[in-house]
């Protein structure tokens, strides 16, 4: 009985901490995506945390390019980026550099290099 104790001990401590998962982006106002985002950036490792920031500053660049004011771009962005999480964010990025490949990579390289030249 006395070896029971500890097992149970445990198990009401399991029961006690809650795993909810990733954190979901909140776009519906400005404060909770500023704060949602950042919780969510901690819910990866620096390898997909880097993945997440390049995902999402290619996001704002489309955005970004469609939007006619800094009000406009900032929703679309928030609205665009709400109910994700930062490992489906990260999931996608791998997704699409392995359908993109390494070559168009290193054409934006070679264009970036060439621009530079100038």
């Amino acid at each position: 009985m006395l070896r029971l104790v500890p097992l149970l001990a445990c198990v009401m401590l399991a029961a006690c901490t809650s795993q909810q998962g990733p954190t979901v982006i909140d776009g519906s106002s400005q404060q909770a995506f500023e704060r949602t985002l950042d919780a969510a950036k901690k819910d990866v490792g620096p390898r997909d945390r880097i993945k997440v920031e390049a995902a999402i500053a290619e996001y704002r660049a489309r955005t970004f390019a469609k939007a006619d004011s800094r009000e406009e771009f900032q929703r679309m962005v928030r609205e665009g980026l709400d109910g994700l999480t930062t490992p489906a964010i990260a999931a996608q990025f791998d997704k699409d550099t392995s359908r993109i490949g390494g070559k168009a990579a290193d054409a934006v390289f070679d264009a970036k290099r060439a621009l530079n030249n100038l």
